[in-house]
């Protein structure tokens, strides 16, 4: 008599229990991974504010950094009519008026014929003055010397930082106005040249800006003041921001608190020679008319 042989294999219970086993762990895996991409997300949340704030703060710190200083316009300025010495005041060409603004002090040739002129006017592509010496037409160079002793303007506020200078080195002169305003939100930059009329719209540089804490100012300044003339030597940049959205993981957004100093250090070179014994008065360059723009 032949004896059957017994299949091997689970039975149904056993297949319960390890189908249970398996969403067990495939549940807690799929926990691990959510709490992961939480954190993950939450990570990359906190990095854009540090990025949008250290950016932020960066090219403030940049552009203060240049305020009050007077570059050359591009290629070598030169009067390109002759010139005969006069008392009287006489308009002469030049081959660039780029940022030349009424008051300032142009250094005009070399050696025995080198003199200082002050603009009095600036018309299509000459300029006038008074000329005490004879110069030749297109061998003749135009330097612009010194440095804006006003380069910080010295109405900035608590929340508007106003400037000028030659801020991005390429011979023109420009006027930066950053405005700090919590309740929009918002840090924007508005860049003009200091010709114009009007400032050009402002950009926004950070979103998502916040009140400092304890009412700290977006802007402070230390100012020396000598013969009349306010000098600002330090100006202090702090911003808060805060994350864009609520992280999943808390359902909070976190602020982000950055500050810095920076020292205009054309404006302390301008200082310097307007201390100097004598005084370097030939080099302290006025403040173009019309600053700070409507």
């Amino acid at each position: 008599m032949r004896k059957q042989k017994k299949h091997s294999g689970f039975s149904l219970l056993e297949l319960l229990v390890s189908v249970a086993v398996m969403l067990i762990i495939m549940g807690a895996a799929l926990t691990f991974l959510a709490k992961d991409e939480q954190v993950y997300q939450g990570t990359q949340v906190v990095a854009n504010l540090h990025q949008g704030v250290r950016s932020a703060l960066e090219l403030a710190s940049q552009e203060i950094g240049q305020a009050g200083y007077l570059g050359s316009a591009e290629g070598q300025r030169q009067i390109t009519s002759n010139v005969i010495g006069s008392p009287l005041l006489q308009t002469v060409s030049v081959s660039s008026t780029n940022s030349l603004f009424i008051g300032e002090k142009l250094l005009v040739d070399t050696g025995a014929n080198q003199e200082m002129v002050t603009v009095t006017g600036v018309i299509g592509s000459s300029v006038s003055g008074i000329f005490t010496k004879s110069h030749t037409a297109n061998t003749t160079q135009v330097a612009e010397e010194g440095a804006f002793g006003t380069g910080v303007l010295s109405g900035s506020t608590a929340t508007t930082l106003q400037m000028f200078g030659d801020i991005n080195s390429d011979g023109t002169l420009v006027y930066e106005e950053y405005t700090c305003d919590a309740g929009a939100g918002t840090l924007t930059r508005s860049t003009t040249p200091i010709n114009s009329l009007t400032k050009n719209a402002p950009d926004v540089l950070l979103s998502n800006l916040v009140a400092n804490p304890g009412g700290t100012p977006c802007f402070q300044y230390q100012t020396a003041h000598f013969n009349g003339t306010a000098y600002v030597t330090r100006v202090t940049v702090t911003l808060t921001g805060q994350e864009a959205a609520a992280e999943i993981e808390t359902n909070t957004r976190r602020t982000l608190t950055s500050s810095l100093t920076v020292a205009p250090h054309n404006v302390l070179m301008a200082l310097a020679l307007a201390q100097a014994s004598p005084a370097v008065t030939d080099r302290l360059q006025p403040t173009p008319p019309g600053l700070p723009l409507p």
